[in-house]
């Protein structure tokens, strides 16, 4: 038994041993851990092909994701501006319908399509939308408005004359609405990022 006010055991040796042991614990972990496997350069290049190619297929509709709510004015039959129609941009035409025919043109909700008198604007409305002489909406790129070609073509033998080409406009679709193949976008951008960034790591090594 120590005497009152005698120092008492040193206890700096105790907690080194126990640093040591901890270290040698965990030098030894590290030790039997599996050895990271490096990705693959070629198969990093492959992914980055496959991205860019959807990238593309998807730039369409973040084009038109982050365009202006400001609408385009296409005119009307007494002065139609078919020089202002642009793709993927919002726009407004007015005039009475001509022809029309219904199906699932540009999506699996049913649709009515008819052309716009006097002008080369096809309108692709929902099937319940009231009756109207103004549209406002989505002007196709000319990759989808192609797959709208058997309905102008009943609506030319309804009457309707749109002259050497017809733009569509697909009413109610706004930018800026829809998330969904936008964040699809972003998430390929960070699959692009995260494989050219494995191409310049083994580039530099």
């Amino acid at each position: 038994m120590s005497r009152p006010g005698a120092p008492g055991p040193d206890p700096l040796p105790g907690i080194e041993g126990a640093r040591r042991r901890s270290a040698a614990l965990e030098a030894r972990l590290r030790e039997l851990e599996p050895p990271r496997r490096a990705r693959s350069p070629l198969l990093a290049a492959v992914a980055l092909a496959a991205v860019a190619w959807f990238a593309w297929d998807l730039w369409p509709d973040v084009r038109w994701f982050l365009s202006s709510r400001t609408p385009i004015d296409l005119g009307d039959a007494r002065a139609p501006r078919p020089a202002d129609a642009r793709p993927n941009r919002l726009a407004r035409v007015a005039g009475p319908l001509v022809g029309s025919v219904g199906g699932t043109a540009g999506g699996r909700e049913a649709r009515r399509v008819s052309g716009v008198l006097g002008t080369n604007v096809v309108v692709d409305r929902p099937a319940g939308a009231p009756p109207a002489v103004a549209f406002e909406g989505r002007l196709l790129p000319p990759s989808r408005a192609a797959g709208y070609e058997p309905f102008v073509a009943q609506l030319r033998r309804q009457g309707w004359s749109p002259g050497d080409g017809y733009v569509v406009l697909r009413e109610g679709e706004r930018p800026g609405d829809a998330w969904g193949r936008a964040g699809l976008a972003l998430v390929l951008a960070g699959l692009a990022a995260l494989n050219l960034r494995t191409l310049l790591r083994r580039r530099a090594a």
